[in-house]
Formats: structure tokens, sequence, C-alpha cells
């Protein structure tokens, strides 16, 4: 391997690192501000903690919206996840940064999608 190949492949290894350290950060600087539950019909719970981040999108037609709310999922299986509030007609919608995840909360009810498919379907459980 070449000086050049050697730095070129430091670099990328680099770059990986850094895109997963800054990856991880948004549930590291997460700071809830309530919680609730829902549970489905086989008994699995979604764990919700509520957040405050202003952040601002551009819908396709030029109108820019601002927005202050992100929730961080806990999923039955452990997995932690990050959504940011975003335009609904109906309820509450949050979806995640790279749009691979959706939840939505209406009334009691919630559901989550992973890539449009539904991955979570339940209702609010009062501790």
């Amino acid at each position: 391997m070449s000086l050049s190949g050697s730095v070129n492949a430091f670099g990328k290894a680099a770059m990986l690192a850094a895109a997963l350290l800054f990856a991880g950060c948004a549930t590291w600087t997460f700071t809830p501000l309530r919680e609730s539950h829902f549970v489905n019909v086989d008994a699995e719970r979604l764990h919700v903690e509520y957040g405050r981040e202003k952040r601002t999108e551009t819908l396709a037609n030029g109108i820019v919206c601002t927005y202050e709310g992100k929730v961080r999922l806990t999923l039955p299986d452990g997995k932690r996840i990050v959504l940011y509030q975003t335009l609904t007609t109906s309820g509450i919608r949050y979806h995640s940064s790279d749009k691979q995840y959706e939840f939505i909360e209406k009334a009691p009810y919630c559901v989550l999608r992973h890539q449009g498919r539904v991955i979570f379907e339940g209702i609010f459980r009062r501790q």
C-alpha cells in the first residue's frame, strides 16, 4: 500500500468514526420533559420520551415550517431512536432524520412505521 493509499484509508476511517459519533449524539443530548408508554396486543411496550429541539423544515412548495418537538423511542427490542416533529393533518407526527422511521400519536393510539411498514401499533398505558 502506498503512502497516499494509507492516508486515504485513514481519512475514510476517521470520517466513519466521526459520523458514528455524531449519529449517537442525538440520544446522548436528549433531555426528556415527560414520558409515556404504549402497549400492543402482544403486551410489548413502546417507551416514549418527549423532548424539545428547535429545527426548521422547508416543504416542497417552499414554505418553511419551524418545529420544537422531538421524541426518543425505546422499542420493545431495546433499540432507541430519536425522531423529530413534522407536519401532519391531525395528531402528532415525528420522523427520523433519514425519514426511515415515522411515529404518529393520535389521542390514546400510536403507530410506528419503519420504511412504510407498521412495526408497532398500540394504545396509551397508564403507569
